[in-house]
């Protein structure tokens, strides 16, 4: 997809969210201005300026998110990146996952920048985030996967189960689950096992080496 499937979206994110306009800058065309956040009874928590950015990978990555008004510190504690200071939405998987079939930027706005400023306003008033946390850059990748696979603290356990899924084929839905259960497929892992194998082979081993690396198990 090329920048102008970006740029052609954003008349459909300005009718939804009129605060935030699109803008010429030095970089194209961005979308620019005022977000609210607004819980479920209607209630304004914050108002953040906001740019949000094309990126190459659009639409089977996010685009670039940036909080411009200076209400979140730039640093990796709140969920920035500290070198480009874009927002740090969602860890990559998770994100791959929920790109494979594309999305818009008003799909963006609402499904993961909202709930990510509704998510630093708590943290800015009551100190912690309310929806939980991943933690920033590989750990939060870790827990990513420690979490999905259910493997606790066994980081030797999760490395064999990501291992399965990146080299073998989907298990029968009355095989035993791959994970040393004794239940079936279909009541354990399967799931787990569909949602993974969508991000690749290469992405699964590529995450598994950086986190035995971390561990020092490699």
């Amino acid at each position: 997809m090329s920048n102008e499937f970006f740029v052609e979206q954003l008349a459909e994110a300005e009718e939804s969210y009129p605060k935030l306009k699109p803008t010429l800058t030095e970089a194209g065309y961005v979308l620019a201005g005022d977000l609210d956040v607004i819980d479920k009874t209607g209630k304004l928590w914050e108002t953040y300026q906001i740019e949000i950015h094309y990126t190459d990978g659009f639409p089977y990555r996010f685009p670039l998110l940036y909080e411009t008004g200076g209400k979140i510190p730039k640093i990796a504690d709140w969920h920035v990146y500290e070198d480009t200071l874009t927002c740090c939405v969602k860890v990559l998987p998770a994100e791959i996952i929920r790109c494979l079939n594309g999305i818009t930027i008003t799909e963006y706005i609402r499904e993961e920048a909202l709930p990510y400023f509704f998510n630093q306003t708590h943290r800015r008033l009551e100190g912690f985030y309310v929806n939980g946390e991943y933690s920033h850059g590989l750990m939060g990748i870790y827990q990513f996967y420690e979490e999905a696979l259910r493997t606790g603290k066994d980081v030797k356990k999760l490395l064999r189960l990501m291992h399965f899924i990146a080299t073998n084929e989907r298990p029968g839905r009355t095989s035993i689950c791959f994970c040393g259960s004794g239940k079936k497929f279909r009541n354990c892992h399967r799931d787990t096992f569909d949602e993974l194998r969508q991000l690749g082979s290469s992405v699964l081993l590529s995450d598994g080496l950086e986190i035995g690396k971390a561990f020092g198990i490699f």
